[in-house]
Formats: structure tokens, C-alpha cells, sequence
């Protein structure tokens, strides 16, 4: 069986404490147009402290995935507004396909994502950031090209039990 070719971003699985709350964070960009889509990977924003913007490959550390879309024209964005998210805590399991050929070694090795809003990726080959760790496969997916994979978030600002790299 091949795997469909379908970015579409990250979706929370489960909790592996049986519960789970979303967090709510503030998106204000100033006078840029942003746009978030459910399953995006989002982080605190760097250049305004205490607010959310979406998580680029070089991100080194994760917020959470979002739980909703949210999008704002550049007059809307001076507003800022709220979005709700699921935090970056180890015990909450997402659910994402990779960018490229899984292998079962991957399985239990920390990797980085990759995409664009609406389109993000587990990319189990690049090791650069070392945001999320892979814990296991979709049962619903062939292990090869674009599989869907289990993963956990292990560098995250919201609980920052591991640094991000230098």
C-alpha cells in the first residue's frame, strides 16, 4: 500500500495522561498579514514578547499546534487576537506525515519539522533543531514514502525541559 502524498499539517492524538486543556494565546504581528491554520506548529513570537506566531523549519523551540484557523489582513493584525492551541507538553501525542522516506529507525529519534501553513511536515531526516521526537507509526500508514508518524514535542517554551541548540 502506498501513502497519499497529503500535508496537512499536525493534529493532536492523545494524551497519554487520558487528559488534555488548550491554551490560549495572543497573535498581534503589527502591520503584517498573517495567517495560522489548524494543525500548524506555532511558537512564541520573537520579536513581541508573550504572543503566538507560526513555527518556521529553524524554529528551535515550539509552542504548541494550533487547534483552530485564524488569518488577518495587515489593518486587522495591529489588533492582535486570541487563538487556541494545544501546548507543547511531553505528554500530548500529534499526529503528522513526513516530508520524505520514513524508515523504522527513525522511530524514537528526535527530528525537525518543516512547511507552511496548512502544509506542515515531520522531517525525519534533518536534525537541525531537534524539535520533536518520533515515538511511533499511524496504524493506518506503510512505513516508507510519506508515512504518518507519532510524535512528541521536545524542545517547547512552554515547558522547557530541554534547551533549544546553539
Amino acid at each position: 500500500m502506498a501513502n497519499v502524498d497529503n500535508p496537512n499539517g499536525f493534529w493532536f492524538d492523545y494524551s497519554m495522561t487520558g487528559h488534555s486543556e488548550l491554551a490560549k494565546g495572543n497573535i498581534y504581528k503589527g502591520a503584517a498579514a498573517l495567517a495560522i491554520t489548524r494543525g500548524d506548529a506555532v511558537i512564541e513570537d520573537g520579536s513581541t514578547a508573550g504572543k503566538v506566531d507560526i513555527a518556521l523549519s529553524n524554529s528551535g523551540l515550539l509552542l504548541g499546534v494550533s487547534a483552530e484557523t485564524s488569518s488577518w489582513t495587515a489593518a486587522q493584525a495591529l489588533a492582535g487576537d486570541d487563538i487556541l492551541f494545544y501546548p507543547a507538553v511531553p505528554w500530548l501525542v500529534f499526529n503528522g506525515q513526513c516530508s520524505g522516506t520514513y524508515a523504522l529507525t527513525s522511530r524514537y529519534a528526535a527530528c525537525d519539522i518543516e512547511g507552511t501553513t496548512g502544509i506542515m511536515e515531520v522531517n525525519e531526516n534533518a536534525t537541525t533543531e531537534n524539535v520533536i521526537s518520533i515515538i511511533g507509526e499511524d496504524p493506518n500508514t506503510a512505513i516508507g514514502a510519506n508515512s504518518r508518524v507519532k510524535f512528541v514535542i521536545i524542545r517547547s517554551s512552554y515547558l522547557p525541559l530541554l534547551a533549544a541548540e546553539a
